[in-house]
Order: C-alpha cells, then structure tokens, then sequence
C-alpha cells in the first residue's frame, strides 16, 4: 500500500514512475509525424491531430506542432531522427540544435544531445552561432565604451591631451598584468604535489580569479563561474596547474567536458 512507504521509497517510485513518463511521451511525440502523414487521427475519429495529441498524451498544441515541425527538418540527419524516434531524446533537447544542423555536423550533434542538459544545447547552439555573426565596430568613444571610474576618466583624458599615447600606456600596464600573472602561476606550479587530491588549493582558485575575475572564461559569456575546469584531465595527472586551468559557468563546463569526451572517443578508436 502506497501509505505504507516510507518518504525515501515514495520518492524513488515519484522519481521512477516521473522518468518512464517522460521517456513514453518523448516516444510518442515522435509517432505525431507517421500519425499525420496516414492521417490516423482522423481514421480513429479524432477531428485533428492536435486533439489526437491532446486526449491521448495530454500534449498541447504547441508541443505538437513542435514535433512535425522537427520531424520535417530531420529528414536529412539520420542520426538525430534515429534518436528522436527511440524517444531517447526528448523533441525539446533536438529543437535546441535545429538551428546550427547539418548534414555534415548531425552525428556529432548526436553524440552531444545525449550527454548535454537541454539548457546546455542551447548556450551551445548561440556559442556556434555567434562564431559566424560580425561584431558592428563601434562608434562609441573610448572613454564611454568602459565603466570608468569619473577620476580615472579625467586622467586618461588628461594624458592625451598633452600627447601622450594612452592606448600604449594602457597596453604596458596590460602586458605587465600578464606577466605578473604567468610568473605567479610558475610559482605556484614549482610548488605543487606531484598528486593530489581532487581539492584545488586556495592559491590556485585565487590566481584564477585574479585573471579572469569573477565571470566563466569563455569569450562573451558574462555568467559567473561556478567550476574550476582543468583543460587537461585531472585523471591523468592529477595536478592541478592553474596553466592548464579555467573557470567556467555550469552550461559551458558541461559542453567543456562533452567536447573532451568526443576527444577521448576519436582518440581510442
């Protein structure tokens, strides 16, 4: 009886029952499309296809529409139509990468929708996109293009007023920040165990946020970090060598780890 289980047993059956849900109704999204192409719904009585998707699966209009619009779009990508019709992959996680599939990339993007969160899949799909858009230049000035402060401002105005070049000044104090950086980091390394625990030492997690602050390391991505991801795998060395080191948000940490596991696949084949 169900009011004899205990709250850890009816939670597992919530969580048990809540999965086998969703991996029926993902697989019955995918038969919307061969539905409507024999015109089923209308052989059975029901007067569209949405009511179809409605009575039989609680699916709304939108949701419906949704899985013929994907279905039509695979028809050229075996490897996602496959995943989609398995009911694997949810139609939600497919139409997240719609708009950067092709023929040509559809069974990397195969290996991806399986192992990334469907929030994932889309700061990935805008990552790809964003690689093909030209940035407009900006007519902004310097000064208003960045959150000076109004002292800092005036002085840099000041500079180049009387001539001098701000902008090689400003390049100097960077180069030196970079190098300050680089010769901490060589330190820390020289004083690093050979292994270690998975733990990262305070010293590394403050070099990392002196260089790229407070925010994921990936270029536009204005998210703060939440994972001190090592380029190259812990498990292989287990250092952890703020070289080889970067912080990155919860989406672009788990498209880091997918890309790695791509890797390690192609690599062992």
């Amino acid at each position: 009886m169900i009011h004899e289980l205990s709250d850890r047993e009816l939670l597992e059956r919530c969580v048990k029952f809540g999965k086998e849900a969703l991996l029926w109704r993902n697989k019955f999204r995918a038969l919307l499309p061969e539905v409507e192409k024999r015109k089923l719904y209308f052989k059975e009585g029901y007067p569209s296809i949405y009511v179809f998707g409605k009575i039989l699966a609680g699916l709304s209009e939108e949701q419906v529409s949704e899985s013929l619009h994907i279905a039509l779009r695979l028809e050229d990508k075996p490897a996602l139509r496959d995943l989609l019709e398995s009911g694997e992959v949810s139609v939600n996680k497919i139409a997240k990468i719609m708009s950067i599939a092709t023929v040509e990339n559809e069974c990397e993007l195969a290996a991806k929708v399986q192992i990334m969160s469907t929030r994932t899949l889309e700061v990935f799909s805008r990552d790809v996109r964003n690689l093909h858009v030209k940035k407009p230049e900006s007519n902004l000035s310097f000064a208003q293009e960045l959150h000076l402060d109004e002292d800092v401002r005036k002085r840099l105005i000041e500079l180049e007023e009387k001539g001098i070049d701000i902008n090689q000044l400003l390049r100097e104090a960077l180069d030196r920040r970079d190098e300050e950086i680089m010769q901490a980091k060589e330190q820390i390394t020289e004083s690093l165990p050979v292994q270690s625990s998975r733990y990262i030492p305070v010293r590394v997690r403050n070099i990392l946020k002196k260089e790229y602050g407070q925010k994921c390391a990936k270029n536009g991505c204005q998210k703060p970090s939440q994972h001190a991801h090592h380029t190259r795998r812990w498990a292989m060395d287990g250092s952890h060598d703020p070289n080889f080191m970067a912080p990155l948000c919860r989406e672009h940490h788990q498209i880091a780890h997918a890309i790695d596991v791509r890797v390690q696949e192609m690599r062992f084949r």
